[in-house]
């Protein structure tokens, strides 16, 4: 069977006027039951058996990661644990004079995960892809200066507003709702401004300048 791959068009984040795009791959879920059984096929270990050993791995993993180590796996590659602050705590800043962070502030947010280089040279030797299509960037119905007065008014009403927010509001995605207000925030005249940083950061009303 062959990989299928999406060409996929990305914001101009440098402002060069050229069409930027990257690629991707098409991707289909294998459920745990079809994959353990076309991994024990032309074997003598039993789909019960390879379970097994997928249950010990991953128990390994968590115990050995826990304690902070970094877990390198023959033929698949190396593990670490990733760690953020519980939800809803704000980010602490380096010199800031904010209550400094404890360990109950942090949690294990994820597993990083490096690939073994053979791993990689396998499935590139596997690897038959094929064009599966475009996909562009959806252009804002709303002018700019549209988009400024919805977030304004927005504002206006509820004092505070969000990336997501302003992406609703607008038309864009996250990532471009999130680049335009930084814009917006660095000009004097937007009316917008920023307060917070990190996960807790949020948009505000400022007089208009002019």
């Amino acid at each position: 069977m062959k990989a299928k791959y999406i060409k996929r068009e990305m914001p101009d984040l440098r402002n060069t006027g050229q069409t930027q795009v990257c690629y991707r791959l098409q991707t289909l879920l294998m459920e745990g039951e079809d994959f353990v059984r076309k991994a024990v096929r032309n074997t003598t270990l039993g789909e019960s058996e390879f379970v097994m050993a997928l249950g010990l791995l991953a128990d390994e993993l968590a115990c050995h990661l826990a304690q902070g180590y970094a877990v390198s796996v023959p033929g698949l590659g190396i593990f670490t644990a990733r760690i953020g602050l519980v939800k809803d705590v704000e980010t602490e800043q380096l010199d800031g004079d904010e209550p400094k962070r404890n360990a109950r502030s942090l949690e294990v947010k994820g597993v990083n995960f490096r690939a073994d280089r053979g791993l990689v040279r396998n499935i590139r030797g596997c690897c038959q892809l094929e064009r599966g299509g475009t996909v562009r960037i959806r252009q804002p119905r709303l002018s700019l200066e549209q988009r400024i007065a919805k977030a304004q008014a927005f504002l206006d009403r509820y004092q505070v507003m969000r990336v997501g927010d302003y992406a609703r509001l607008t038309g864009l995605s996250r990532t471009a709702a999130s680049l335009e207000l930084r814009r917006l925030d660095d000009s004097p005249s937007s009316g917008i401004a920023s307060s917070g940083s990190g996960s807790g950061k949020v948009y505000i009303r400022k007089k208009t300048v002019g």
